[in-house]
């Protein structure tokens, strides 16, 4: 059991990582060519490589002196129940998901600037963002409140949710906070983030992929 004081420094160490985490999305703004880069949809490409840039190594660091957040292995069985709950999941939210500009931006840029979009997207912001969600900042809430699991899986949605600023809809953000939900309950169960990494991957490429092809 963790003491007070462990408490404590662990918590300031995940706040302390959200901190960063946003103030790195909030100086990309101050780049000399951040309107270039909005213009040519390489901005957030980019941002996925600072993001990443910063908080992998924060992992690293935190797995050399802890062991309660496991990168793991992913199991056949329950990797195959949690692909079909995401599945299940995404055809209901055609039912009432709507377009989002920013995508159809994305889409007009050419196949090259969706390309990139493409492999950060699946390659890098599953990562750095199961680390810091579904891995510190869940994991923070759980600190305090380890009786209650689905309060501290709901408040740690609701940020993953509200820190996607890109879109616009209600809609997407419900849908941003049930995606979140799952792959919460798939850290839990799992005890690792190797399978939420997976879920996260997986979703990213099933979006991405057709806006890639008609591009």
């Amino acid at each position: 059991m963790n003491t007070n004081p462990d408490r404590v420094t662990l918590t300031l160490f995940y706040v302390g990582s959200f901190v960063v985490y946003y103030l790195v999305t909030m100086l990309i703004t101050l780049f000399p060519n951040y309107g270039v880069l909005r213009n040519d949809g390489l901005l957030v490409p980019v941002l996925c490589l600072f993001e990443f840039a910063v908080i992998y190594p924060l992992y690293r660091f935190y797995c050399q002196r802890r062991s309660d957040l496991p990168l793991g292995e992913l199991r056949i069985r329950q990797t195959l129940l949690f692909i079909l709950a995401l599945l299940a999941l995404m055809a209901a939210q055609t039912q009432f998901l709507q377009p989002e500009g920013w995508l159809v931006e994305q889409a007009q840029q050419g196949r090259n600037s969706m390309l990139i979009l493409l492999l950060t997207a699946v390659l890098l912001a599953p990562v750095f963002e199961e680390v810091l969600f579904r891995g510190f900042l869940l994991q923070g809430f759980l600190l305090w409140a380890p009786r209650s699991r689905f309060a501290c899986m709901l408040l740690t949605s609701l940020l993953f949710a509200a820190m996607h600023t890109q879109y616009v809809h209600w809609e997407t953000l419900v849908a941003l906070t049930l995606f979140s939900l799952l792959l919460c309950y798939a850290r839990l169960r799992s005890n690792s983030l190797a399978l939420p990494i997976f879920l996260h991957t997986f979703n990213n490429l099933i979006a991405l992929l057709p806006a890639w092809f008609f591009s």
